[in-house]
């Protein structure tokens, strides 16, 4: 009986610029969720590589390591590109939205601002996607704490900490007793550019075709509409001459 009561629905807070701020956040460190897995999965896969030779660092394990970084950023670029198409159509809702209301017309839904693109979209999620590897390499950049903050990296943000252990195993073979290394992990910091990128231009790219993908639609309804005109003149035509 009590599954057959109406559920009552929760009503959304008014869209203050300052709540709205805060739903974007949340919005884009959700959809960077997806992305960074990708990116730790890829990461293992480069971990389980380099203990192929664990005494040493050899060519095929920076190649094979380095695709797995190249996989990670491909499927960031897959992900996100589809996220932009999906935030391009929620900003058309929006902006059909928001000519009703000018002409008073009331909009059946919820519109959700925080769902509707932006070009700078993109780059907020990749910021979220490298949140970890700035975090993490502000510790393996400190003289103190380098060597738990590069296990941590290499744990859960292998693909930005290792090209610097690449770059240190071809500059400095042989030294794995370093009170600091010659080449800092903080270095690593960089790689958060990766995401950032990778995001933000296909956020971009997949609106862009969704964009081009709508004016082909409205053109060839209207080309249907205008041959459909057409031939009711026509007929038309036709029965007044008979």
């Amino acid at each position: 009986m009590l599954n057959d009561l109406p559920k009552k629905e929760k009503v959304r807070k008014p869209a203050t610029p300052w709540r709205v701020f805060w739903r974007v956040q949340k919005e884009c460190a959700l959809r960077a969720v997806t992305p960074f897995m990708m990116y730790l999965f890829m990461s293992l896969i480069a971990l389980a590589v380099q203990a192929i030779s664990p005494d040493s660092t050899v060519w095929y394990e920076v190649v094979l390591g380095a695709l797995c970084i190249v996989a990670g950023a491909a499927f960031n670029a897959n992900l996100i590109f589809a996220r932009g198409k999906m935030h391009f159509d929620a900003y058309l809702t929006g902006r059909l939205y928001e000519k009703n209301k000018l002409f008073g017309i009331e909009s059946g839904g919820d519109r959700r601002p925080e769902r509707e693109y932006r070009p700078w979209k993109g780059f907020l999620i990749g910021f979220y996607v490298g949140l970890p590897v700035l975090f993490l390499g502000m510790f393996a950049a400190i003289p103190a704490t380098w060597s738990g903050g590069e296990v941590a990296m290499v744990m859960f943000a292998g693909w930005a900490i290792f090209p610097v252990q690449w770059i240190r195993a071809y500059l400095f073979p042989g030294q794995s007793d370093w009170v600091y290394p010659p080449v800092s992990g903080g270095y690593a910091m960089l790689m958060a550019l990766l995401p950032i990128l990778v995001s933000g231009i296909f956020y971009i790219v997949g609106a862009t075709v969704q964009r081009r993908e709508k004016e082909r639609e409205a053109q060839r309804a209207e080309r249907i509409a205008e041959a459909g005109e057409q031939a009711r003149r026509e007929t038309s035509a036709k029965a007044k001459k008979k």
